[in-house]
């Protein structure tokens, strides 16, 4: 038997001989495949004997190793031993940080690292793709290790197709890929300090092309919340995030039922930090018809918003003192509820006009609000004992603001509104008042109107002239008995200054008090602004009252103790010929002395009475109609004034002993009361002193006191008149009396 070249018998092949041949048919049958792939000379050798794992790795174009070869990875091999036809050494395992070292250190402080969860975990080792992790295999690699949480994504939205052409978030999107951190460490980004930061990495403010998701708006507004704020500011961790709302992996519509921000869950996700808030909230009515079901019911999102939450102390908080009652009304104003449920519609409106709303309208922020007299969370039926606002308990609760409040003062009507059928004596009253303004006013009108045509008609000269009641040829000596610069007092000097105090009260009280009136007019807040804010106007009109009240008192002691002031007072009393004066003065402005002249029925009364012909002027004495009506008005409305005004600043004097709707009715009379003294004074006295020609700029009678000679004699010409009679008289009498006086010596003369 012959030896073979390779030192073995030729005709009987051992088991190595055997082993060697069929490592060279293998490579031969690989050939074509290692030529194509354009293999490594190493690899080639590797996937000889490897050929599993070179089907895994794939063609090289769908890799991210595509120019690594085995022993990139595997630099422990030691050299094959074609005698063994195996590796000597077992072979090491690779080590990923020399081509990935800053995603090794990243691993190394991992939470996967102390729970030593290799790269080979997440990355198959011979088909890593392009992608790190595929973006469809993330979730799905992640819930290996994290059943339930990969199971509450699988239902979120985040798995769905938001539709946009962009996929939504995964695992690594919220929690990173190789610097995966507990939630408990500060540098993690799903621990509570970043978690808006994380969110915001899509649900940006200002979504861009690469994160185009929605509800940027609602980010910007959580910014700024007191979560928000809590949160940036002072690192408070126990505020609430995005996920202690939303969830963390399971977050869901808020139109499914089970969400967390459905609304049936609201309560409950609130709850979750509010908890003693909750179970007052259950305690009031609103949450005892929210757990019966009710569907319209408010929850906390409605009163207090979803992600701009704000703090009550705060002007711009849908639960500020300013902005409370607007909240409450987006229920207790509709009316489709109020009908549905059985609550009044009109509260808002009804507090809107009361002294609180309209303080409250006007910047005022320490008066009474919705929450104030009725609870915030707590909120109880009026009908149950432990409410605020049940009757057995108002005089405590107003006494929260009120120091001192009594029963009676808790009868003051904060909700009510002035209609005919729920309110029916202010309603009446209401209206007549509104009739008399507006006929009062309409009067004034008219009679300015009358006065500049009859002025008019006379300088055209249509008609007769001005009358002159002096005649030359009866009072050829009016000159001597009156000189023609003379001046004569009108006003005394303790009637100026009562008339300055009443301007000056009466000016700060229409200042302050018909803001209040006119409420709902826009001007009247930059009016409250000028005077200081609404505290200071109230103090201010209280003052002014004051003022009012002792100048009446002032003037009513003067009226009994000085007789020249009841002999004054006397003659300020109408009588039928002052009514009669001014018909005839108003008509002989018109014109209608034409029409009487020539009316044939008239004709025997105007013979009887010739002043009936209207054809002058008439001779008016020291005061008139129009002044006394002025005095009356005065007088009349410094009693209403001083009346109404006292029940509505101190209504526990009065309301123990009147019935309720008696506060309704001084409001209305109080308002309406001063509006017709302002519009009298603007447009009746002083067009009647000041404006009407002849006087324009102004009369000066209320700085001095004093009247020229030319307006007595053309105003008042039956006191002037008497004047000059009275000075003819004395004249006279002076004369006689020098007469029959004996002439007396030159010295005794000189000595007189």
């Amino acid at each position: 038997m012959s030896s073979s070249p390779l030192g073995v018998d030729s005709h009987v092949p051992t088991a190595r001989t055997a082993r060697f041949l069929a490592l060279v048919l293998c490579c031969v049958a690989n050939a074509a495949v290692l030529h194509a792939a354009q293999d490594a000379p190493a690899d080639r050798v590797c996937k000889l004997c490897h050929a599993q794992v070179a089907t895994a790795f794939g063609a090289k174009d769908a890799l991210a190793h595509t120019r690594i070869a085995c022993v990139d990875c595997h630099t422990a091999l030691s050299k094959f031993d074609a005698s063994e036809g195996e590796h000597a050494t077992p072979l090491a395992k690779p080590t990923c940080s020399v081509c990935h070292a800053s995603e090794e250190r990243a691993h190394g402080a991992s939470i996967h690292a102390a729970k030593q969860v290799a790269c080979a975990q997440c990355h198959a080792p011979h088909a890593i793709g392009r992608s790190a992790v595929a973006e469809d295999a993330r979730a799905a690699l992640c819930s290996g290790g994290h059943t339930a949480a990969a199971t509450e994504w699988a239902k979120s939205v985040h798995a769905l197709d938001p539709g946009n052409g962009r996929r939504a978030a995964t695992c690594v999107d919220c929690h990173g890929a190789h610097d995966v951190l507990a939630r408990t460490e500060l540098r993690s980004r799903v621990h509570p300090l970043h978690v808006p930061d994380t969110c915001e990495a899509c649900h940006h403010p200002d979504p861009s092309r690469e994160h185009p998701a929605p509800a940027g708006e609602k980010v910007r507004q959580y910014e700024s919340s007191v979560h928000g704020q809590a949160l940036r500011k002072v690192g408070l961790v126990v505020t609430a995030t995005c996920v202690s709302c939303h969830g963390a992996h399971g977050v869901l519509d808020p139109k499914a039922e089970n969400a967390k921000t459905a609304r049936k869950q609201i309560p409950a996700t609130c709850g979750a930090c509010h908890a003693g808030i909750l179970a007052t909230y259950y305690e009031g009515v609103h949450g005892a018809d929210f757990k019966a079901g009710v569907k319209d019911v408010p929850v906390c999102t409605d009163c207090h918003t979803e992600h701009a939450v704000r703090d009550p102390a705060l002007e711009g908080s849908s639960v500020s003192k300013a902005l409370v009652a607007e909240t409450c009304a987006r229920c207790h104003a509709d009316d489709a509820l109020g009908a549905r449920y059985g609550f009044a519609s009109s509260v808002r409106r009804s507090w809107g006009s009361s002294y609180h709303g309209i303080a409250t309208s006007f910047g005022d922020r320490d008066t009474a609000n919705c929450a104030s007299c009725h609870g915030f969370h707590d909120i109880l039926p009026a009908s149950d004992p432990r409410s605020p606002v049940n009757r057995a308990n108002l005089d405590a609760t107003c006494g929260g603001c009120h120091a001192g409040a009594s029963a009676a003062f808790a009868r003051v009507p904060v909700h009510s509104v002035i209609e005919r059928a729920e309110n029916p004596v202010p309603w009446w009253t209401q209206r007549i008042y509104a009739i008399l303004v507006f006929g009062m006013i309409g009067a004034f009108v008219l009679f300015i109107l009358a006065d500049l045509f009859g002025r008019l008609r006379m300088k055209l000269r249509c008609g007769p002239p001005e009358t002159v009641h002096v005649e030359p040829a009866d009072w050829p000596d009016e000159d001597r008995l009156v000189a023609p610069g003379e001046n004569f007092e009108r006003m005394g000097r303790h009637g100026r200054l009562q008339h300055a105090v009443l301007i000056v009260s009466f000016s700060l009280l229409v200042l302050t008090g018909l803001p209040v009136f006119l409420h709902d007019m826009g001007w009247t807040r930059s009016l409250i602004d000028l005077q200081g804010g609404f505290h200071l106007r109230s103090l201010l009109h209280r003052g002014a009252a004051l003022a009012l009240i002792l100048l009446s008192l002032w003037h009513a002691v003067v009226l009994i103790l000085s007789p020249s002031a009841r002999g004054w007072f006397a003659r300020m009393m109408i009588r039928p010929r002052d009514v009669a004066e001014f018909a005839q003065d108003i008509a002989f402005d018109v014109g209608a002395f034409g029409w009487v002249a020539r009316s044939k029925r008239l004709a025997p009364i105007v013979q009887r009475h010739p002043w009936l012909r209207f054809d002058r002027r008439p001779a008016f004495a020291r005061y008139g109609l129009v002044e006394k009506l002025e005095y009356g008005a005065v007088l009349w409305g410094n009693v209403v004034m001083i009346a109404t005004g006292a029940i509505l600043w101190r209504p526990d004097w009065f309301l123990g002993w009147t019935p309720t709707w008696t506060f309704d009715v001084c409001r209305v009379v109080h308002g309406f009361e001063a509006t017709l003294a302002f519009l009298a004074i603007i447009v009746w006295h002083m067009y009647h002193v000041h404006l009407r020609p002849g006087v324009f700029p102004m009369s000066r009678v209320w700085l001095d006191g004093k009247i020229s000679r030319g307006e007595l004699r053309h105003h008042h010409p039956r006191e002037y008149l008497a004047l000059l009679e009275r000075r003819r008289r004395e004249r006279a009498a002076l004369g006689t009396l020098e007469a029959k006086e004996p002439a007396a010596k030159p010295a005794e003369r000189r000595h007189v």
